[in-house]
């Protein structure tokens, strides 16, 4: 790994393990085994690796999303596939996806072009999916972007609360997946 790839990942497992509050430049630069100096020269300081890790998240959900949205024939099988694909990006991404949900509900103002983007993309692919299954959409914009984030939430609610305890175990993740969906 490079500098810039140990100190991303090492932000992103004490961001995801303590908290982005919590953890300081020194801690990322130790973990990293990097000067301090570092971290300001790759990513312009611990603000700048939180907004590099957040967009990261970003991309995989929209990777996601779109994927989802592309494949999906209507609403029952979109939901059968974005839960079961969210769960297995989300294990291969642990500390990314626990740090981007919990970026998502805070206003730090640095993030919010990021989630501004990732709602607005997120609601065109939606409505790209109602054209393209012919649903018609009686929502609002708003309750769009909340129904978004009710689904990103539901997803995830196991995932942030029990801090990725159940992601390994393939059964249970297929279990939650099927409940996601049926819910849904």
């Amino acid at each position: 790994m490079t500098k810039r790839e140990r100190i991303f990942a090492a932000g992103a497992a004490l961001f995801a393990e303590r908290s982005y509050g919590s953890v300081g430049i020194r801690d990322i630069a130790r973990k990293a085994d990097v000067n301090s100096a570092m971290i300001s020269y790759y990513f312009g300081g611990k603000g700048g690796l939180l907004q590099e890790i957040f967009a990261a998240f970003c991309t995989r959900v929209l990777a996601v999303t779109h994927e989802c949205f592309g494949k999906a024939a209507d609403h029952f099988e979109l939901c059968d596939i974005a839960a079961s694909r969210f769960l297995k990006v989300a294990r291969r991404n642990r500390d990314v996806f626990l740090i981007g949900l919990r970026e998502l509900n805070h206003d730090s103002a640095e993030l919010q072009g990021l989630r501004e983007e990732l709602h607005e993309e997120s609601h065109a692919a939606f409505e790209a999916f109602l054209q393209k299954t012919g649903i018609k959409n009686t929502r609002s914009d708003r309750q769009g972007i909340i129904g978004f984030g009710a689904i990103i939430a539901m997803i995830f609610s196991d995932y942030l609360l029990g801090g990725g305890a159940h992601i390994d175990n393939d059964e249970m993740l297929e279990t939650y997946s099927a409940t996601i969906a049926d819910i849904l």
